[in-house]
């Protein structure tokens, strides 16, 4: 079996191996000459399966506070900002500029933050990982004055980890029919601390908001066999499981990966049942007599085995928010199969029987 592993980046970390998606720039603007707070929205990637993008987002929520960070106000209270069909955002009731600054945290969607607010450490709980979550801060904002711009414009970061797995065989003397995919011992809790300094330009500590008291480790679902006909059979091309069928990402809290006991306790591995045949005579080959019993999936309807491939790798050991972890698997022989090998042949020679006549 073979593990290859994509770690693409955001825009301003592009020093890891790939980037999962590029910069977006585009922004809806609009100039406000009435002082009247006014927003826009950006994000960093492009489009892909489940991600927020700038093209797709069109709500999101505000809280704002002035006095700073030292006995911060309520200015805005969970103000919901639409986009118009003429590209705009609007909310209601309008506000307007006060005499000092504010601060103003975003985030998408909705259901995420709640009436908690943002200044304080904001709790999370997603067993489905099937949704993207995003945020902004505009720092120590003013009007500028009358007939300045008093637009804000909000660069929204991803808060979460997205998480690809592909399978493959290139072994085209194999046939691997692989019955149920699963992530182990993720953890699916966590809380999410809103960074205080704006989120724009390239991620920095400060930029960024950070991840702490991850929990509840959870088997994240990809793939699952209910009947024979959901069973897949691999081919050279990689395909993307998830449990709704072809091409289901997960968005996963950021957190450290363990792999100390070779898949055992809390160990985070990639769970693989399938079984592996000859593709011509379709004999079965793995699982055999000399796979060891903790890989022997007891009870399985087609006598699977279990391969774990661990999620940390030589190139990280953690998943950071606002990165893409592609995993690449490919499955095209085990070690217990035992390859049947020639070695050096030897010929009897011939026994000599000799028969001597004399007459």
């Amino acid at each position: 079996m073979k593990l290859q592993t994509i770690i693409p980046a955001s825009a301003a970390l592009a020093l890891m191996t790939a980037l999962a998606a590029c910069s977006e720039n585009d922004r809806e603007s609009t100039i406000a000459e009435d002082g009247a707070i006014r927003f826009a929205a950006n994000t960093d990637f492009n489009s892909r399966a489940g991600d927020v993008t700038t093209n797709n987002l069109t709500e999101f929520n505000v809280y704002a506070y002035t006095n700073g960070g030292s006995a911060p106000t309520l200015f805005m209270d969970n103000v919901t900002v639409t986009k118009t069909a003429s590209n705009t955002w609007t909310y209601s009731p309008l506000k307007y500029w006060p005499a000092g600054t504010v601060d103003f945290y975003a985030y998408a969607p909705s259901s995420w933050i709640g009436t908690a607010g943002t200044l304080a450490p904001v709790k999370y709980s997603n067993h489905e990982a099937k949704t993207d979550l995003i945020y902004a801060v505009a720092a120590g904002l003013s009007g500028n004055g009358a007939g300045g711009n008093a637009q804000v414009v909000f660069n929204f970061r991803h808060a979460l980890s997205k998480v690809t797995v592909l399978l493959s065989s290139t072994n085209t003397d194999l046939k691997v029919n692989v019955t149920n995919v699963a992530l182990a011992n993720v953890k699916s809790s966590g809380e999410f601390t809103f960074p205080k300094n704006t989120t724009s330009g390239a991620p920095t500590d400060q930029t960024v908001g950070t991840w702490s008291n991850q929990s509840d480790s959870f088997p994240y679902l990809l793939h699952m066999s209910s009947t024979q006909s959901d069973v897949v059979t691999l081919t050279t091309t990689p395909v993307d499981l998830s449990e709704t069928g072809l091409g289901g990402p997960k968005f996963l809290i950021p957190q450290i990966l363990n792999w100390r006991s070779m898949g055992a306790k809390d160990d985070n591995y990639i769970m693989l049942m399938c079984s592996v045949y000859d593709a011509k005579t379709n004999v079965k080959l793995w699982p055999n007599a000399n796979t060891p019993s903790e890989n022997i999936v007891e009870g399985s309807t087609n006598d699977d085995g279990l391969l774990k491939f661990p999620l940390s790798t030589s190139q990280f050991s953690e998943w950071k928010p606002g990165y893409h972890y592609i995993y690449n698997v490919v499955v095209n022989a085990n070690e217990d199969m035992g390859a049947i090998e020639f070695g050096t042949p030897t010929v009897d020679t011939y026994v000599d029987v000799q028969t001597s006549y004399s007459h």
